[in-house]
């Protein structure tokens, strides 16, 4: 693909995806009333888009290594880029795996600004910013009529002939490293290609027992190999590996070691290495690098990706923000409700949290009249503390596209003792992430005669009463759900985890846990857990 006709691609997938275009999504309903409310503002934002191409199957010299990086929409933009550029700095050769979408020929395009871990990666490159990177499948995962995993090129991929023009993977036809990255991505490829032992899941089996490959994780990257195996059973069990900070839970259900160190690099048992850094930032970008023998002498940011393979975009797009702190009534974090007899009930929601859920939570407790506190994770100090949701850019799909929350909470830690919820609702996104092992979070949800989660939601109530009661029974020994790419964070409690079709909700045994797999889950939920609330707080507990 000549400069040109990347340049000619860029601008028709850009405008596939409305970028820039301002439309409303498909159904525009809550959009409407999101835009109408008078504490949102109208703003726009200077985005860069990077259009990267990886190397055509022509074009590959399989003598010589091979990097693959499988990707979906939504994963960390920072991350991937500076991948991207070590790959180009030290002339390696790269693809793109995944599944191409016909409808935009293959494009995906990461998340923007919303970082896996912000306080780190902002550290790491604060001028890291209002940068989107999109990226073309080069191969698609697939299998042989034997049943091998193997790779299909993208131009001769048939979706509804899969194994035409697969190429098993071999010794000779490998990919040197594979690299997992970081954000909410990982977990919706758990829900997608890697999904019921998929081809993906077979890709990376085979790979985890090929003799000198490499796979690479970042983050909760690392959650993708986790949730190869059974439904009991992790594949990866008895390996080593450094998880996303707070999650060592997760790797102690699994079966795997947690490394202290914050890059970790463990020999499988097929001869492969598994390099694995909690999370992306100063402490640990070299040092995965370093393992993966990937040095440059190139200066920091500068990329020698030829012309060919990036081409790059301005775009202007339009954000409306939804700012909580303008919300009538508000005293800090809390909202009095207009009935003094309603519930008292607490909202956890932290960075980079779902604007749909989190929207639709507040929104709902308005409408229900309720007093509500809005709550982080715990800080040494400050009583204050402004959260901001993601924004979902590009998804005609999304019911709140160009949206963003902004939200005041109150540090967990600093929360008045003396306060009595009725109950809890946890937004989803990548916030539960920032709750976790929090002491005063766990208490205030174990204080709560109600529970309610949404999407990843329910990954914040590991350790509390609702999953794992730290004496006798559980408070709820019924049915849950969650975003079902995150089902390997309950594999301790799988004979009560449930997989629905998105959008769903479920209600526990006993009438007190509510939960929703999807953003378009949380009216249901919502509307069910704050009936139970009411009940609850009427008939005195």
């Amino acid at each position: 693909m000549s400069i040109g006709s990347l340049a000619e691609a860029a601008s028709k997938v850009a405008a596939v995806h409305g970028i820039g275009a301002g439309s409303k999504p498909a159904k525009p309903e809550l959009y409407e009333e999101f835009c109408a409310r008078p504490e949102t503002q109208t703003t726009s934002l200077e985005i860069q888009n990077r259009f990267y191409r990886g190397f055509s199957h022509g074009e590959i010299d399989w003598t010589k290594p091979v990097h693959g990086i499988v990707l979906d929409f939504k994963g960390d933009g920072m991350q991937l880029g500076m991948i991207l550029e070590r790959l180009s700095e030290c002339n390696e050769q790269y693809v793109f795996i995944g599944n191409p979408l016909p409808f935009n020929d293959g494009w995906h395009f990461t998340a923007v600004n919303d970082f896996e871990h912000p306080q780190e990666q902002r550290l790491l490159d604060p001028s890291w910013k209002n940068i989107r990177l999109w990226h073309q499948v080069n191969y698609v995962p697939t299998v042989t009529e034997t049943g091998a995993a193997a790779l299909t090129p993208r131009e001769n991929y048939k979706a509804d002939n899969k194994s035409e023009g697969a190429v098993p993977i071999t010794d000779t036809f490998k990919l040197a490293s594979i690299f997992l990255i970081g954000g909410l991505m990982p977990h919706t490829l758990n829900a997608t290609i890697m999904a019921d032992a998929g081809p993906a899941a077979l890709l990376l089996a085979k790979h985890l027992d090929l003799a000198g490959a490499k796979l690479a994780t970042v983050g909760h990257g690392l959650d993708v190999l986790i949730a190869l195996g059974s439904r009991e059973q992790s594949l990866i069990a008895g390996y080593k590996a450094s998880v996303f900070p707070n999650q060592e839970h997760l790797l102690r259900i699994n079966g795997i070691e947690a490394a202290s160190e914050k890059v970790c690099t463990f020999s499988t048992p097929g001869g492969a290495l598994l390099v694995s850094a909690s999370y992306w930032g100063k402490d640990t970008k070299e040092p995965f690098f370093q393992a993966l023998g990937l040095v440059s002498s190139a200066s920091v940011g500068s990329s020698s990706a030829g012309p060919e393979r990036l081409h790059t975009l301005q775009s202007t797009e339009p954000v409306f923000c939804f700012d909580a702190s303008k919300l009538p009534g508000l005293e800090g974090a809390k909202r009095t409700g207009e009935d003094p007899a309603a519930p008292t009930v607490a909202v956890f929601v932290d960075d980079v949290a779902d604007p749909v859920e989190v929207y639709g939570i507040i929104a709902e407790l308005l409408k229900q009249k309720f007093t509500f506190h809005m709550i982080s994770h715990s800080l040494d100090e400050g009583a204050i503390r402004t959260v901001q949701t993601e924004t979902v850019f590009g998804n005609a799909m999304y019911p709140l596209k160009d949206c963003v929350c902004l939200l005041p909470t109150t540090p967990a830690n600093l929360v008045d003792h003396s306060i009595k919820f009725d109950g809890f609702f946890v937004a989803g996104g990548q916030c539960p992430y920032f709750m976790m092992k929090d002491a005063a979070v766990t208490r205030l949800m174990n204080s709560a005669p109600v529970a309610a989660a949404v999407c990843h939601g329910p990954e914040a109530l590991i350790g509390s009463k609702w999953l794992h009661p730290s004496g006798g029974e559980a408070w709820s020994e019924g049915k849950f759900i969650s975003y079902y790419g995150a089902w390997m964070s309950f594999r301790d409690v799988i004979d009560r985890y449930e997989k629905r079709k998105p959008g769903e909700i479920c209600v526990d045994s006993s009438g007190r846990l509510f939960t929703g797999n999807a953003p378009n889950s949380t009216k249901e939920m919502m509307v069910a857990a704050c009936s139970a609330m009411s009940s609850v707080k009427t008939s005195g507990g």
